[in-house]
């Protein structure tokens, strides 16, 4: 397995962390019984309502980043920048998700703003195959 495919599961499992976490948090919220209904009409707040949002993020930028990724791998044309661009993702992305559930505002848009330049970079690195 390449390393940006290894990243991309690793960030999978971040998703799947948050939405445990999210899960968990939303019980303290709203209480046991509406977490476990099917949840018509129940408003999350504060944390479990950022986290929510940032799931959905999480999963829009997990669709942004994969066919870049795949087509590196596909093309065998990875590189020590791409692997770097992918470590920055990552980790980026966890600073992201630990900031939006703290709403640590300027941290978390710093998070969003440096995962959608590593994009970028991979797309740029998989499109400027010659």
């Amino acid at each position: 397995m390449s390393v940006e495919l290894y990243y991309m599961c690793l960030y999978g499992l971040l998703i799947i962390a948050t939405t445990l976490v999210q899960q968990l948090t939303s019980m303290v919220n709203v209480g046991i019984m509406p977490v476990f209904s099917s949840r018509e009409g129940v408003k999350f707040s504060g944390m479990t309502a950022r986290l929510e949002r940032a799931i959905l993020n999480c999963v829009i930028a997990l669709a942004m980043i994969a066919p870049a990724i795949l087509v590196l791998m596909m093309t065998e044309t990875s590189n020590v920048n791409t692997v770097l661009a992918v470590q920055v993702f990552f980790w980026a992305r966890l600073v992201y998700v630990i900031a939006y559930g703290l709403n640590i505002i300027g941290v978390r848009s710093g998070g969003w703003v440096t995962s959608l330049l590593s994009i970028l970079y991979l797309y740029w690195s998989a499109m400027s195959i010659s």
